[in-house]
């Protein structure tokens, strides 16, 4: 795609972008679909064998062959949940090393078209609150996903063992941090980004007029310069927060995609086995694939907020030029 599109041939990059996606979809469903015969099949051994749990002396039998299934459950959700993890820590370093790089860029470019009062307004919370917010999603949120879906795992081992509450009080801190975050970040990034542009687009017009009142002759052909050299360094700015745009969906799709993937799998299994399966095999399947679904909310909102950034840097600049 992005060969594609560095030749110019934007039609044709963008055209076969969706089948792009239909075919690594396929690619991991098939990736994936041994897992979920895996998970049926231990199951269903496992609730067939409590079925014969009358004939046993001892339902402590039956007790251990449920175990013993359920440690190969658990097994097989490991591996899932490690590479989700990996997946999630994949994008968010994506998104760390292209912010280093591409808002200071941008901002330069802002400013380059006069408009120094929403570059100096931005930087900071653009470049440092974006990377400080994703180093909070690596470092806590993703931590305390870990340990919501091994509380669920542990609390399915025996019915006498209830610690799903606190894996629920982990889930939610994930999610209610996620939401205050976003409502923070953009509400910095919205009021900053406006009133910066308005104080640019007034400053620039009124200086642009002072050239050409008080400089004879050259004033207004000093002016027009001006106005040829913010407009171009505007086509400049928005052309590479375009590009910037596009690669980072790209790059990051294809680990959101495996991840959206590995979860939906696990909620697959969870509603196959469902009608012959352990209530306890049901519980934990259904809760690991939401502590996956809350990672996978963690990783887009990473995304989002970078796109939002560059959005910013974008529509500033279009405010300050309509302002002039």
């Amino acid at each position: 795609l992005m060969e594609e599109l560095v030749r110019g041939n934007v039609k044709s990059g963008m055209g076969g972008l969706p089948q792009k996606i239909i075919d690594l979809i396929t690619k991991e469903i098939k990736a994936n679909f041994t897992l979920l015969v895996k998970l049926v099949v231990i199951v269903f051994l496992s609730s067939f064998i409590k079925n014969l749990q009358g004939s046993f002396r001892e339902s402590t039998v039956g007790e251990l062959a449920y175990f013993s299934c359920y440690a190969a459950v658990v097994t097989i959700l490991a591996l899932g949940f490690r590479n989700v993890l990996e997946y999630a820590r994949e994008v968010l370093g994506l998104i760390d090393k292209i912010t280093g790089f591409a808002i200071p860029a941008m901002i330069a470019l802002l400013i380059s078209g006069g408009n120094f009062v929403s570059g100096s307004a931005l930087q900071p919370i653009l470049l440092f609150a974006m990377q400080g917010t994703v180093k909070i999603f690596n470092n806590v949120f993703l931590p305390l996903c870990l340990m919501a879906g091994i509380l669920y795992i542990i609390s399915g081992l025996s019915e006498k063992i209830k610690i799903t509450g606190m894996a629920e009080f982990l889930k939610k801190t994930v999610v209610w941090g996620l939401g205050g975050i976003l409502s923070l970040y953009v509400s910095s990034v919205a009021i900053r980004g406006v009133a910066g542009a308005v104080t640019d687009g007034a400053t620039t017009k009124t200086a642009k007029v002072a050239i050409n009142a008080l400089i004879p002759v050259a004033g207004k052909y000093m002016a027009d310069a001006a106005d040829t050299i913010i407009s171009c360094a505007l086509v400049i700015k928005n052309t590479a927060g375009l590009s910037i745009m596009i690669i980072t969906l790209v790059v990051c799709l294809t680990p959101i995609l495996k991840i959206f993937t590995i979860s939906m799998f696990y909620r697959l299994a969870a509603a196959v086995v469902e009608p012959f399966a352990d209530e306890r095999f049901f519980d934990c399947l259904t809760s690991v694939a939401d502590c996956m679904k809350t990672i996978l909310g963690v990783v887009g909102a990473a995304v989002f907020m970078f796109l939002l950034s560059i959005a910013a840097l974008l529509g500033a600049g279009g405010v300050s030029g309509m302002m002039q």
